[in-house]
């Protein structure tokens, strides 16, 4: 039995691409002074959009690209105070996507007890 809708699934493949985004983010500040090094970035918004119009949510699939950013004398192209404030946005869009989730989960349980 299905106890998901397509709200659902959209939510749950942007808490996946979210976590591609942290991780990259992450990956990036891990490797700031690492020369040569290129940040990663993630799209997942585009791919997303498509497959809700599409009706299938769930195959959505997120993009990782290497940044075109000027690099700095080492190569490395590494913005930390961009890459904070990205990981911030990142926690703050996950924690909505939660709580959006949470809320179907509460609608769900009202339905079933009727409370």
């Amino acid at each position: 039995m299905r106890i998901g809708d397509s709200t659902f699934d959209a939510l749950q493949a942007s808490l996946q691409g979210l976590g591609m985004r942290r991780q990259a983010a992450e990956d990036n500040i891990a490797n700031v002074e690492t020369p040569g090094f290129r940040a990663n970035r993630v799209n997942f918004e585009d791919s997303l959009r498509s497959a809700i119009d599409r009706g299938e949510p769930l195959t959505a699939t997120p993009t990782v690209a290497r940044s075109v950013a000027p690099t700095r004398m080492n190569g490395n192209n590494v913005a930390i105070d961009q890459e904070i404030t990205g990981l911030t946005e990142t926690a703050l869009r996950h924690q909505l996507v939660v709580e959006a989730m949470n809320g179907k989960f509460r609608l769900l349980r009202t339905s079933i007890t009727g409370q």
